[in-house]
């Protein structure tokens, strides 16, 4: 079908007003934590020459000028992508740290969903098929201790299972393999980069390394996705077409695959679409016990050193991210279903 271009105008225009107030309470929200950002960038200086040092840093970093100046040259650098340099990361622009953090934060929950989503549509179309019997029982009750379960215990959990066995998953890559192979960071994202460079060595091992943390975040949508399509298809087998095809004697297999399967798509993509930005904050939280790299240690060494630049955007990023899924989600949902209209 065809999509309305008045839609696509409206939903950009929301996002950007939703992007430019998340800006705002963010810049100010930052500043207004502990920790001076121009005592960081100026080195932590100590002596007669400190509050000098101090001074001009912040004259550097504009913190010397109004809130409201502040805030809109800092509004006009980040549309532009003008953010300048990390004060974490000296040397560093702030666009290229958040880009290589933001990629290997993406391949991690990309993994997790590979591996949630085929087992939560297997499991809540066999679960309604056999709803009332043992299996469904079964599968109810831990989809909903699945959907529960916190992923930074489960995440501790795997970690310290892993530990017993002395099987080594912290980390991204091992740090001896990268130096013994000469792998560099391109995008960030190591199995990508590894495959660039011919170095199957690094991608095995940094992808062994993804497994257990993939597990972690993939328990969520599991649970979730399992019990949506449990509820849909078992709904879906009470519609009087399917009715109809099994009274015309239409194969049980035919009926569930060409009917049943199609008829849940464009509410699983939905759904699959909205809790993937969900499970990205996740991937955060797990990226910090296993110590890989990504947007959770990003986040948690601007808040040590009081990156304010760091941290408005990675919050700012979140949300711009969240807003192009959800976008994203309801074309595909049009493409997909004639039947919604935007």
């Amino acid at each position: 079908m065809t999509i309305s271009l008045n839609y696509i105008f409206k939903r950009l225009i929301l996002a950007f007003c939703v992007v430019v107030g998340v800006l705002v309470f963010s810049y100010v929200l930052i500043l207004a934590t502990p920790g001076d950002p121009a005592v960081k960038w100026a080195g932590n200086p100590r002596g007669p020459g400190a509050v000098k040092a101090i001074q001009l840093a912040r004259e550097e970093l504009g913190l010397d000028k109004p809130i409201y100046v502040q805030i809109a040259v800092f509004m006009y650098n980040f549309f532009t992508g003008n953010l300048g340099y990390c004060i974490a990361y000296k040397g560093q622009h702030v666009v290229q740290v958040m880009i290589t953090s933001f990629m290997s934060t993406f391949e991690l929950t990309l993994l997790a969903y590979v591996i949630s989503v085929p087992l939560a549509l297997y499991l809540g179309l066999y679960s309604a098929l056999k709803r009332g019997g043992i299996f469904d029982n079964i599968v109810q009750s831990a989809s909903v201790v699945l959907a529960s379960t916190p992923t930074y215990w489960l995440a501790t959990l795997l970690l310290l299972v892993f530990t017993i066995l002395k099987i080594s998953v912290y980390g991204t890559a091992s740090p001896r393999l990268i130096a013994e192979t000469g792998f560099n960071t391109i995008t960030g994202s190591y199995l990508l980069d590894s495959v660039l460079q011919g170095n199957m060595q690094v991608f095995v091992d940094s992808f062994l390394r993804m497994i257990p943390p993939a597990l972690a975040i993939s328990i969520y949508p599991i649970g979730a996705l399992t019990r949506l399509v449990r509820v849909l298809v078992a709904k879906s087998l009470l519609e009087d077409y399917v009715k109809a095809s099994i009274a015309l004697g239409v194969e049980r297999g035919t009926i569930i695959r060409y009917f049943v399967v199609r008829s849940i798509i464009p509410s699983l993509v939905q759904v699959s679409g909205l809790s993937f930005t969900y499970s990205l904050i996740d991937a955060m939280v797990v990226e910090a016990v296993f110590g890989r790299r990504g947007l959770g240690s990003l986040l948690i060494g601007a808040l040590n050193t009081a990156d304010f630049k760091i941290a408005v955007t990675l919050i700012a990023f979140i949300a711009i991210f969240y807003i192009f899924v959800n976008t994203l989600v309801d074309i595909l949902q049009a493409l997909i279903d004639p039947r919604v209209r935007l």
